[in-house]
C-alpha cells in the first residue's frame, strides 16, 4: 500500500472513530441526565473520562475483539486488500454519519459487520465469508443481546422494588409528582441524616454504574475500529512502530472517538435520555447495571455485543417492567427501524464502494 491509500485508510479510521464517539459516548451517561442526576455536559465529561480508560484497557482485553474484526470473519484465504478495507470502512462510516445527522442511536458493530460482508461478498463471494463465524459469533450475540438486557434490567426492576419500601412515596402536596420521580427523598417528611445518607449512596452509585458503561462501551468499541488501522499497518514493509504498533493505534483510536463525542455527542443524549423512557435515578442504575455487566462479560471474550443495542434494550426494559405508554416525540420506533436498516445498508454502501475500487 503506497503512502498516499495508506493516509486514506487513516483518516477514514479516525474519521469512524470521531461520529463512533459522537453517536455512542451518550450511551453510558444518558440516564445521569434522564434521572435529572447532572446537566449534559458533566454527563458527557464523565463518559469522555470513563471511555477514555475503557478504550485504554482494551490494550490489555481487546485481543479477541481485535483479532475477530481484523480476520475473524473471512476465510482463511481471503485476500486483505486495500479495496476490502475501503469498502468495509466506507460502510459503516456513512452510515454513522447519517445516523448522527438525524439523532439515531445506531450500532458501530453492526454497522462494521454489514460492511465486511458486503466487501468480501463483492470481492470472493459467499465463499469469502465464514458463515458460521458471521452468524454464531456476530449476528446471533448482537440479536440475543438487547433481549438479554430486557429481561435482566426487568428482573433487576422487581429486586429493587424491594429496596424502595425505605423511599419515600410521593404524596399530594409535597412536590410535583415529576419532581418525585427525579428525586423521590424531597417527600420526606424530615431530612434525617439516614435519609441524606441513602441519598448519597444512590447518587453515588448511579455515577458509578454510568462509569462503568462507558468503561464496558470503550473497551468493547475501540478494538473493532483500531483492527482495520492495526492490519493495514502491520503489512507495511519496515514498520516503523514495531511492537508498539497495537499500543499506539489503540490511544489514537480512543482520544480521537472521545473528542468526537465531546463535540458531537449531545444530539443522541438527549435522544436517550428523555425519548425513549421516563426514569428516576434507582431505574437509571439499573439500565447502567445491565448494559455495563453484559458488554464487560462479552468484550474479553471476543463477543462483538453492541453497547447501542445493549443499553437501549436496557431502557427498553425499565420502560416496560414499569408499563410506561408511548408518550409524545417516543424515538422507540425509530431506533427500531434504525436497528434493522443498519446492517443491510452499510453492507451495501461497503460492497458499492469495493466495486468501483476494484474497476
Amino acid at each position: 500500500m503506497d503512502s498516499m491509500s495508506l493516509a486514506m485508510v487513516v483518516l477514514i479510521v479516525l474519521g469512524l472513530a470521531w461520529a463512533n464517539g459522537a453517536n455512542d459516548i451518550a450511551k453510558g451517561v444518558a440516564t445521569l441526565m434522564g434521572a435529572g442526576v447532572s446537566s449534559a455536559k458533566q454527563a458527557l465529561a464523565w463518559g469522555a473520562f470513563c471511555t477514555t480508560l475503557g478504550g485504554l484497557a482494551a490494550v490489555i482485553w481487546g485481543a479477541a475483539l481485535l483479532k475477530a474484526f481484523s480476520s475473524g470473519y473471512v476465510s482463511a484465504d481471503f485476500p486483505i486488500t486495500e479495496a476490502f478495507i475501503f469498502g468495509s470502512l466506507s460502510g459503516a462510516l456513512f452510515w454513522l454519519l447519517i445516523a448522527n445527522l438525524k439523532g439515531l442511536p445506531v450500532s458501530t458493530t453492526h454497522a462494521l459487520l454489514g460492511g465486511i460482508v458486503g466487501a468480501a461478498l463483492m470481492i470472493a463471494g459467499p465463499t469469502g465469508i465464514k458463515t458460521g463465524a458471521v452468524t454464531y459469533k456476530a449476528l446471533l450475540p448482537l440479536l440475543l443481546s438487547p433481549l438479554i438486557a430486557i429481561l435482566l434490567c426487568w428482573g433487576l426492576i422487581l429486586v429493587f422494588r424491594q429496596f424502595s419500601k425505605t423511599t419515600p412515596q410521593w404524596q399530594p402536596g409535597c412536590c410535583e409528582e415529576s419532581e418525585w420521580h427525579e428525586d423521590p427523598y424531597r417527600c420526606a417528611p424530615t431530612p434525617s441524616k439516614l435519609v441524606l445518607k441513602q441519598r448519597r449512596i444512590w447518587h453515588l452509585l448511579h455515577w458509578l454504574s454510568a462509569g462503568a458503561t462507558s468503561f464496558a462501551r470503550g473497551m468493547n468499541d475501540v478494538p473493532k475500529i483500531a483492527a482495520f488501522l492495526l492490519i493495514t499497518l502491520s503489512a507495511q514493509d519496515g514498520n516503523i512502530f514495531g511492537e508498539y504498533t497495537s499500543l499506539l493505534v489503540i490511544c489514537t483510536v480512543t482520544i480521537t472517538m472521545v473528542f468526537g463525542g465531546l463535540w458531537g455527542g449531545m444530539r443522541i443524549l438527549h435522544v436517550l435520555a428523555g425519548k425513549v423512557t421516563r426514569m428516576d435515578e434507582k431505574q437509571g442504575l439499573i439500565a447502567n447495571l445491565g448494559t455495563s455487566s453484559l458488554v464487560l462479560f462479552a468484550s474479553p471474550l471476543g463477543i462483538p455485543v453492541s453497547t447501542t443495542h445493549v443499553s437501549t434494550g436496557s431502557l427498553m426494559g425499565i420502560r416496560w417492567g414499569d408499563k410506561q405508554k408511548p408518550h409524545e416525540n417516543d424515538a422507540l420506533k425509530s431506533i427500531l427501524i434504525a436497528w434493522l436498516v443498519t446492517l443491510p445498508f452499510a453492507g451495501s454502501i461497503a460492497a458499492l464502494t469495493t466495486f468501483l475500487l476494484q474497476r
